[in-house]
C-alpha cells in the first residue's frame, strides 16, 4: 500500500515536470493558447465545484427540516402520553 502511494506520486510528478518542461519550450504564442485554456478549464472547474457545493447545501438543508420534523413528531408524540397517563 505504501508503494502505490509513492508510484502514484512519481508518476504524478513525472507528468508535472514534462508538462512544465514542455510549457518552457514551447513558443510565446502557444505560451498564451495554453495559458489561455487552462484559465478556460479552471473557470469551467470552479463553476462546477459551486454548482456541486450548492447542491449539497441544498440536500443538507432538507435533511435538516427533516430531521427537526422527527424531532417535533417525536417529542409531540411523548408529550401526549405523559398527558394521557
Amino acid at each position: 500500500m505504501k508503494n502505490s502511494g509513492l508510484f502514484i506520486g512519481l508518476g504524478v510528478g513525472l507528468l508535472a515536470g514534462a508538462a512544465l518542461g514542455l510549457f518552457i519550450a514551447s513558443s510565446e504564442e502557444q505560451k498564451a493558447e495554453w495559458t489561455d485554456d487552462i484559465k478556460n478549464k479552471v473557470d469551467e472547474a470552479k463553476k462546477s465545484v459551486g454548482k456541486v457545493v450548492k447542491q449539497g447545501l441544498d440536500e443538507l438543508d432538507k435533511t435538516v427540516e427533516s430531521v427537526k420534523k422527527t424531532i417535533r413528531d417525536t417529542i409531540s408524540k411523548e408529550e401526549a402520553e405523559i398527558e394521557s397517563a
